[in-house]
């Protein structure tokens, strides 16, 4: 009986992990960069991203020579209810600097221009 209780014990604790996640995609709350940058610097771009209960799993990037576009990549819990409160937390994406920029050099994150970086 011992066995058993202790087992079970054991047990409950691990069922928790055996949450299924769901992707989605974080919110973004705000986007800093540099203002200037050279055409083959490396450049991070900071992004501020609005978790709940979620969790947040990286960038999706596409880059040419004048734009960088970044999707946010995040997962919630499902069936778990979650609190209304939203932690932000921020991430960075470092851009390698190739291919060359041109200037103006456009940043997109999530569907929405955040503005443009000078090119040096």
């Amino acid at each position: 009986m011992k066995r058993m209780l202790l087992a079970a014990v054991l047990v409950l604790p691990l069922s928790a992990c055996g949450l299924i996640w769901t992707p989605n995609t974080p919110g973004v709350a705000d986007v800093q960069f540099p203002a200037s940058v050279g055409a083959t610097e490396v450049m991070n771009v900071a992004v501020t991203v609005g978790l709940g209960c979620g969790s947040f799993d990286g960038f999706s990037a596409q880059r040419t020579a004048s734009r960088l576009t970044l999707t946010t990549r995040g997962s919630v819990p499902v069936g778990v209810a979650c609190s209304a409160s939203v932690r932000n937390e921020t991430k960075t994406y470092t851009d390698p600097g190739t291919p060359a920029r041109v200037g103006p050099f456009e940043i997109v994150v999530n569907g929405k221009t955040w503005g443009t970086v000078s090119v040096k």
